[in-house]
């Protein structure tokens, strides 16, 4: 089976109409889980799924104390996980206090090993007007992961993004306002939608 892909736009970090170049993104068939993991790995190894599921949750759990107590953790054929803090802007380190400063995310850089399998992998493009809408968790990943570099984003521009239409567009960012995951500015034509701003210590 060939993974499927399509050429898209980014929109435009400075929020203008310029047209930024189009890049190849990859159109996933769906998400692939634990348990179908396990139930394939099965067939390539002499351990039960029950075994294998259990030796999975103990390097997670051992990979977790380890990452807590700021190693940087290197799963062999996998590549490298690592920990990112996160803490309200200063400008001087004597503003802010250890107690202010909190986990935001686990780094994964690729390693060789699992790189160098990808580099052969066979590619078709997705045929323009097909292909099923991102789901919504899908969708708010490719967002989140947008706003990490952007200040904000327009719905067009998130339209464009999650490949989805205004009414669903507008339907999702007025979920994530409701939930406190986003902040709405500007009127009408130039609204934008943007993260909320972090609480001062």
């Amino acid at each position: 089976m060939c993974a499927r892909y399509r050429m898209v736009r980014n929109p435009s970090p400075t929020g203008d109409k310029k047209k930024q170049a189009m890049h190849p993104r990859v159109v996933p068939y769906g998400t692939i889980r634990t348990n179908d993991l396990i139930e394939e790995a099965q067939t390539r190894s002499t351990m039960s799924g029950a075994d294998l599921k259990g030796a999975l949750r103990v390097i997670a759990d051992v990979m977790a104390d380890r990452l807590e107590q700021g190693y940087i953790v290197e799963l062999e054929e996998l590549g490298f996980f690592s920990v990112s803090l996160a803490s309200r802007p200063v400008m001087d380190k004597k503003e802010i206090r250890s107690e202010s400063i909190h986990f935001k995310n686990v780094n994964f850089r690729c390693g060789k090993y699992l790189k160098n399998k990808l580099k052969t992998m066979h590619l078709e493009r997705m045929p323009e007007g097909k292909g099923t809408l991102p789901s919504f968790d899908e969708r708010v990943r490719r967002l989140t992961e947008y706003l990490e570099t952007h200040h904000f984003i327009t719905c067009g521009d998130y339209r464009e993004l999650a490949g989805c239409s205004k009414y669903r567009a507008l339907e999702d960012l007025n979920q994530l306002i409701s939930e406190g995951k986003l902040v709405k500015n500007g009127y009408r034509s130039t609204r934008v939608y943007s993260l909320p701003s972090p609480v001062n210590d």
